[in-house]
């Protein structure tokens, strides 16, 4: 069981009146013989008696004579806990670990029984505990990067610890940066803050986090006169590694992780012939360039390079290695059409091999809503969650969209807002209890301004929330970590400076 802290407990814990013993099995024989053991007994549990946030919730037991323990919650779900011996040296056993409490979707009187063994012989103690957490959508916290800031991606790693890329400019000049933030508090890891990860112009991209914990970042630089895009290995606390992939006169946007710790991204260039088509990378975590900016173009009925094609967002299964590039594809859909348009696109793709593994999938007008373009893109277990834009062919009021494409490409689910000026979904997510995230930018009152949006089915999960100051802001990112914790990041402008924005909601 992981452990990443222990907030969302009261500080009162212990046995308490309501602990009930089952009591011990009687004397029973050992696996060699006839000699006697002496049945596990539970001497004390610990377990908070008020939840108030989600995270991970911690159970100890202190047992004589216990092996092995087990905590069953409602009985529904068991958690095993780590026997970590006789810590004080009394003769009594300390068997620890955490469940995992998901915050307002589990808010209300829960049960557990705590079971200890000893080959065949076990006690039990049971007891009961409130989760009363903060509404769905409430903030936890919020930071702000300070001027020269500049916020595009969130990562996240299993405990829960958030990358935040973007850029910092420095004397005039922005550069790739990266800072990491603790999932309680909010505050930097690291004593410097933010780190500058290429002495070029530029800024990040997109970030993606190994299994092994290592972080890939894509990121466009300025070499020389010629913008260029790069993929590069680091370390969990951003110390370059060898592997990385560059290719001059590209722009990446979007990256993922493959099953062996390599990274696949997307992005796009311009052809010589005037249009420019998605280009597709793919590097191990060796070094060895698989895929070195492949191009692909769309050609419906054989119109070779009528359409600029975009890649903005791509998701990988780590467990097929199968990924999905969205973006968008402009031209002429229908032959008669008096003038181009842009149109949602999905690439269901080989990591390795670039082999379509689905047809592509263009998303169809409905009515006067012609145009489309997919930003954003999320993994579920049964589908692919997409968000991004439509308009009609004028395209002077846009409306966020999020739909749902089952794998065989039929919409299941969707949401879009009114049409008002430039507004766009940038990014989606989904957390374990199906609560779906949306971090848009919309035009609200002349200005654009960030907001994150959380929906079930066809019903808010919370109220739209909406980044904070008067002057202009956007929402550039929206991932769900460990406990279903929620966290967005953009930009906003505050006292006139424009600066990164990360924040922490309660699920």
């Amino acid at each position: 069981m992981e452990t990443s802290g222990d907030e969302g407990t009261s500080a009162a814990s212990s046995a308490g009146p309501e602990a009930t013993s089952l009591g011990p099995t009687s004397i029973g024989t050992d696996s060699m013989g006839d000699a006697p053991v002496e049945p596990p007994t539970i001497e004390g549990l610990l377990v908070p008696f008020k939840v108030t946030t989600a995270g991970p919730m911690p159970v100890s037991v202190y047992a004589k004579h216990a092996l092995s323990a087990e905590v069953t919650l409602d009985d529904k779900a068991t958690f095993f806990l780590h026997n970590e011996g006789d810590v004080d040296q009394d003769g009594t056993n300390l068997l620890s670990g955490v469940i995992p409490i998901y915050g307002s979707a589990d808010n209300g009187q829960h049960g557990l029984v705590v079971t200890v063994r000893r080959g065949g012989l076990k006690d039990e103690r049971s007891r009961s505990f409130e989760v009363a957490t903060p509404p769905a959508g409430a903030l936890a916290w919020e930071k702000f990067g300070g001027a020269g800031s500049r916020d595009s991606r969130l990562a996240v790693t299993p405990d829960g610890f958030v990358y935040e890329g973007g850029a910092l400019t420095i004397n005039g000049v922005a550069h790739p940066a990266i800072r990491l933030r603790d999932p309680i508090t909010g505050n930097d890891v690291w004593p410097e803050g933010t780190r500058v990860i290429d002495a070029r112009e530029g800024s990040i991209a997109d970030i993606a986090v190994t299994q092994d914990g290592e972080v890939w970042v894509a990121m466009n630089v300025k070499d020389g006169n010629v913008w260029t895009a790069r993929m590069a290995l680091f370390t969990a606390d951003l110390t370059p590694k060898e592997a990385q992939l560059e290719k001059p006169g590209a722009t990446i946007q979007a990256i993922d992780t493959t099953s062996a710790g390599g990274c696949f991204g997307a992005g796009f260039f311009t052809t010589i012939y005037g249009d420019a088509d998605m280009l597709v990378w793919h590097v191990t975590a060796e070094g060895t360039p698989i895929l070195s900016g492949y191009p692909w173009d769309y050609v419906p009925k054989e119109w070779t390079h009528e359409f600029t094609d975009l890649a903005f967002d791509v998701v990988v299964d780590r467990l097929t290695d199968e990924a999905w590039i969205v973006g968008g594809s402009r031209g002429k859909h229908n032959v008669d059409e008096p003038a181009s348009e842009i149109r949602g696109t999905i690439l269901h793709v080989d990591v390795d091999t670039f082999e379509h593994l689905s047809p592509v999938l263009v998303r169809l007008p409905n009515g006067d809503v012609q145009q489309s373009a997919f930003y954003g893109a999320w993994l579920e277990p049964e589908g692919l969650l997409v968000t991004g834009y439509q308009c009609d062919m004028m395209c002077l009021g846009q409306s966020v969209i999020a739909t749902r494409y089952s794998f065989a490409g039929i919409p299941q689910w969707g949401f879009e807002t009114l049409p008002n000026g430039i507004s766009a979904g940038n990014a989606i997510a989904s957390t374990t209890h199906g609560t779906i995230l949306i971090a848009a930018t919309m035009k609200e009152g002349g200005t654009t301004h960030g907001f994150l949006f959380g929906r079930e089915g066809t019903e808010q999960a919370f109220a739209p929330v909406v980044f904070p100051g008067a002057d202009s802001s956007s929402a550039t990112s929206v991932v769900v970590g460990p406990y279903d914790w929620p966290f967005g990041g953009g930009n906003v402008t505050m006292g006139g400076e424009p600066q990164g924005y990360v924040l922490r909601l309660h699920p």
